[in-house]
C-alpha cells in the first residue's frame, strides 16, 4: 500500500507503485488531453500518440483494464484513442462505453436539447471574442479559449456570455485548461466514475493519470478506496499551466506529459 502522507513527489522510479502494479486484477484509469495525448492550440486535432497508443495496447494484452476517463464526447475519445479493447467514461462520466456497449447516465436526455440552445446563445462570442471556439458534446458544452489573444479578459467574456442565457444558466460551469464547461447538475464526475468502473470491472488495483482541475475528483476517489484497503496510485503531470492543486492532490506528480510514456513502457515491464 502506498502511504497516504507521501503526497506530489516526483516519480522517477516504478517501485513504489509495485503494490499496485501485482494487483489482479489492475485497472489503468486515465485522462486523455494533457495525460495521455500532448495539448495542441486546436482540441480538434488532439489524438493518442502511436508510442504510447501501442503501450496501452501492450498492457491490455497483459490483462490490464485499460479505462479512458475524459471530458471529451464518446465518439471524439474513441477517435483520439483507437483503443477498441478499452472501456470509455466520457462527457465526466455521463457516458460509458463498456463491452461494446453504450450507457448514458439516468438524466441527461433532457440536457442535450438545452445544450443546443445554450450554444446557439453562446455562438455569438466566436464572432466578437476571436480565438473562441464552442464544442457541443450532447449534454454538455465546452467553450475553449485557448487560441485566445487575452485568454483572461476571454475568460470573463465567456462568463458574462454565459450569465445572459437562460439556457446555460441551467448547467453547472466548470473550469479547467483554457476552457469553460458547462455540464448537467448531476452528482457525476470523474472520482463516481472510477468507483463505478472499479466495480464494474472487479478491480483489486488502480493506479490513475491526469493534469487537470476535474481530475482531483479521481484522486481523491482512489484515496477513498485506499482507505478501504484498496490498492491505489494518483499520478498528476505537471506543467506550467496546470494548476497546483491538482499535484498536490497525487500521491506522485509525472514532469510533463511526456514521462506518461516512460510511465507506461515501465509499468509494462514491472508486470508480472
Amino acid at each position: 500500500m502506498l502511504d497516504s502522507r507521501s503526497m506530489a513527489r516526483e516519480l522517477t522510479s516504478v517501485e513504489p507503485l509495485l503494490p499496485v502494479i501485482r494487483q489482479r486484477p489492475l485497472g489503468l484509469l486515465s485522462d486523455i488531453d494533457g495525460t495521455l495525448a500532448p495539448i495542441v492550440p486546436r482540441p480538434e486535432d488532439a489524438a493518442v500518440p502511436d508510442a504510447v497508443r501501442a503501450l496501452l495496447g501492450q498492457l491490455a494484452a497483459r490483462g490490464v483494464k485499460v479505462a479512458l476517463i475524459t471530458g471529451r464526447s464518446l465518439d471524439m475519445a474513441r477517435r483520439m484513442a483507437g483503443l477498441d479493447d478499452a472501456a470509455y467514461a466520457a462527457n465526466h462520466g455521463l457516458t460509458l462505453w463498456l463491452e461494446g456497449r453504450e450507457e448514458a447516465a439516468p438524466g441527461i436526455a433532457e440536457y442535450e436539447s438545452l445544450a443546443r440552445r445554450a450554444e446557439s446563445d453562446l455562438l455569438a462570442l466566436t464572432r466578437t471574442a476571436p480565438g473562441v471556439e464552442v464544442e457541443n458534446k450532447g449534454p454538455l458544452l465546452a467553450v475553449h479559449y485557448r487560441r485566445a489573444a487575452d485568454p483572461a479578459r476571454t475568460r470573463e467574456a465567456i462568463l458574462q456570455a454565459i450569465e445572459r442565457s437562460a439556457a446555460a444558466r441551467r448547467f453547472r460551469i466548470h473550469e479547467g485548461r483554457m476552457v469553460v464547461e458547462l455540464r448537467p447538475p448531476l452528482d457525476i464526475d470523474k472520482g463516481t466514475v472510477l468507483e463505478t468502473l472499479v466495480q464494474r470491472l472487479g478491480l483489486r488495483g488502480v493506479i490513475c493519470l491526469g493534469d487537470d482541475i476535474t481530475d482531483i475528483d479521481m484522486f481523491a476517489a482512489a484515496r477513498r478506496l485506499r482507505a478501504q484497503d484498496f490498492a491505489s496510485a494518483a499520478l498528476a503531470v505537471a506543467s506550467e499551466e496546470a494548476a497546483p492543486e491538482v499535484a498536490r492532490a497525487a500521491d506522485y506528480t509525472l514532469t510533463g506529459q511526456a514521462r506518461v510514456e516512460w510511465l507506461l513502457a515501465a509499468i509494462v515491464r514491472a508486470l508480472p
